[in-house]
């Protein structure tokens, strides 16, 4: 009996021993994986309707970039340059390598609360250090 109980005291110091290494783990701060809503300084844009805005997530490294401009004066290729333009910017502030494109641009209409048609240009960016 008492080497059941000295077995089973062993087997238990053996098992806080190696959990003792996970509250090390708790106690690291915590990666931060929340989407952060950024609008550039300098927006590149050509027409004063346009608007820039980029959707970053620092733990995955990726981004969507918004260009929004009334529908009557959109220009894909306007848009296109603006958001490369915005890209190359964000990617020297924030010490990256380069980037890469994730999926197919997208480009969409939609009308706001006041009935006036605005497109929405999008690029979905992986960003590599």
């Amino acid at each position: 009996m008492k080497k059941l109980f000295a077995i089973a005291a062993a087997l238990f110091c053996m098992m806080g021993v190696s959990f003792a290494d996970e509250a090390a783990d708790l106690l690291k701060p915590k990666e931060d994986t929340l989407t952060r809503t950024i609008v550039p300084t300098d927006q590149h844009v050509t027409n004063k309707t346009a608007s820039v805005k980029i959707e970053y997530t620092p733990y995955t490294d990726e981004a969507i970039i918004y260009y929004t401009v009334m529908a009557v004066s959109f220009d894909q290729g306007e848009a296109m340059n603006t958001c490369l333009e915005c890209l190359q910017d964000f990617q020297v502030q924030n010490g990256y390598y380069k980037y890469t494109f994730m999926r197919k641009d997208k480009s969409s209409i939609y009308k706001d609360e006041n009935n006036i048609k605005w497109a929405l240009y999008r690029e979905f960016v992986k960003f590599i250090r």
